[in-house]
C-alpha cells in the first residue's frame, strides 16, 4: 500500500478517534449543573426574596422528599428553593430547565431568579395549579428576562444578560404562587450548555484529510 494511502488511513483513525473522544465528553459533561435529588437535597436551600432589594435571604436547608425532589409548603412571604451558593459563569449554557408542581396558582409572579452579587434577572409564570409535575426550560434570548437590583426593574438587554451569566452567584425558583398556603415540589434542574458541535468538528477533520491526501497525490 503506497505510503500517502498509509496516512491517509491513519489521520481517518484518528479522526474517529477523536469522534469518539468527544462523544465521551458530550456525554460525561451533559449539562453544567445537574440536581436530580435522589437521595438528598443536594445542597439547596430555602429563601425569601426580598423585594425591595431583589435579593434572596437564605432560611435554612431545603426539605428533601425520599420520592426523589425536594418540596415545601408556604415558609415565608415570597417563598424560594434556592440552589447553593456556586459564584461560576454560565458563558456557555444555552438554557436552564427543570421539573415543577405546584397545588395552587395565582397571577404570574416571578418564578425563575438567576443573581449575581449586584443584581438579577427574572422570568415571571403563572403556573398550573393541579400539582403534577410539568416541565419548564428557559433560554437566554432576550425579550421575557427582566432586569432588576436595588434601584431598576426593567427588560433585560442582551449585555445585561450576558454580563449576569458571566458571574452567577444563586438562583432560584419560586415556592411562593398564591396569597394563601401552598405546595410546592422540585425536581431534574440542569443548566444546559450550547451542544457540542460534532458534525462541525467532523466536517473540519474530513476537509483536513482530503486536503493533505490532495497535496500527497
Amino acid at each position: 500500500m503506497p505510503i500517502e494511502v498509509l496516512r491517509y488511513n491513519s489521520l481517518m483513525r484518528c479522526f474517529f478517534g477523536l469522534i469518539v473522544v468527544f462523544s465521551g465528553v458530550s456525554v460525561a459533561n451533559a449539562d453544567l449543573l445537574s440536581y436530580h435529588f435522589n437521595t438528598n437535597n443536594e445542597g439547596w436551600r430555602r429563601g425569601d426574596l426580598d423585594v425591595s432589594q431583589f435579593v434572596v435571604n437564605d432560611l435554612g436547608a431545603a426539605t428533601w422528599n425520599s420520592e426523589g425532589y425536594i418540596d415545601a409548603n408556604d415558609f415565608s412571604n415570597w417563598a424560594f428553593h434556592l440552589s447553593p451558593i456556586l459564584n461560576m459563569s454560565w458563558a456557555s449554557a444555552s438554557r436552564i430547565e427543570f421539573d415543577y408542581s405546584s397545588a395552587s396558582s395565582d397571577a404570574p409572579y416571578p418564578f425563575l431568579i438567576i443573581a449575581s452579587s449586584t443584581a438579577a434577572i427574572y422570568q415571571t409564570t403563572a403556573v398550573p395549579s393541579d400539582g403534577l409535575f410539568h416541565h419548564y426550560s428557559y433560554d437566554f434570548t432576550p425579550g421575557t428576562w427582566i432586569y432588576a437590583d436595588s434601584s431598576t426593574s426593567h427588560l433585560a438587554t442582551v449585555g445585561e444578560i450576558s454580563t449576569l451569566l458571566n458571574s452567577v452567584q444563586q438562583f432560584g425558583i419560586s415556592a411562593d404562587q398564591s396569597v394563601g398556603p401552598e405546595y410546592t415540589r422540585l425536581d431534574n434542574v440542569m443548566v444546559v450548555p450550547e451542544p457540542v458541535t460534532t458534525l462541525v468538528l467532523s466536517g473540519g477533520l474530513i476537509g483536513l484529510a482530503r486536503r493533505r491526501r490532495a497535496k500527497k497525490d
